[in-house]
């Protein structure tokens, strides 16, 4: 197979030329971005096929920006790139078009591993969060048998959904309504 154009985004430089020199032995890196407006002038010019995307960005959230990025180049593989391991986060990256998940404590092999499969035409995510794209049996039940009931995050509108995951990344009150563009009244009203 021939090598992998990848472009990395996150919001440490030191880490991006760690990347870099893990993946450049068996595939081409063709940018660095670290915030997600330079994320996505890059892919725009760039067209990679895969993009390592962190979540925490300074002007956007990982999850806009993987949004943005399957609008902007619908055949990119977007491999999320995170120390965000909770079931929270991996299921909102793939409801924002991620084709992939892994942490930062994730081995070389397990990373290369999630590039191939993304090539490959497959989701990728890494078996100790397999757990959180399987249902449960044993989850929640409605009063009935085989009942279940909805995910507690499907309930929220998409603006309650963006902050409370802006809360989980530690942003302010503040932070999240410059973020947004929006008052402060409207982020308390919205807070869950």
């Amino acid at each position: 197979m021939s090598k992998a154009r990848i472009l990395l985004v996150d919001d440490h430089p030191l880490v991006c030329q760690g990347f870099r020199a893990l993946l450049e032995p068996t595939h081409e890196v063709v940018g660095l971005a670290h915030d997600g407006a330079t994320a996505l002038a890059q892919a725009r010019r760039l067209r990679p096929e895969v993009v390592l995307l962190d979540l925490v960005l300074p002007d956007k959230t990982g999850l806009d920006v993987c949004r943005e990025l399957k609008a902007l180049l619908p055949q990119v593989k977007v491999l999320v790139v995170t120390m965000q391991a909770e079931k929270v986060y991996v299921e909102e990256a793939f409801r924002a078009g991620a084709s992939g998940f892994v942490t930062k404590l994730a081995s070389e092999k397990d990373l290369l591993h999630a590039i191939a499969e993304l090539r490959a035409g497959r989701s990728y995510r890494m078996p100790a969060l397999e757990r959180y794209s399987r249902p449960d049996p044993d989850e929640y039940r409605a009063g009935r048998p085989g009942g279940r009931l909805r995910d507690p995050l499907d309930m929220l509108s998409p603006r309650q959904r963006q902050v409370f995951l802006l809360t989980g990344y530690g942003k302010t009150t503040q932070e999240i309504a410059e973020a947004l563009g929006v008052g402060l009244r409207t982020i308390a009203y919205h807070r869950v």
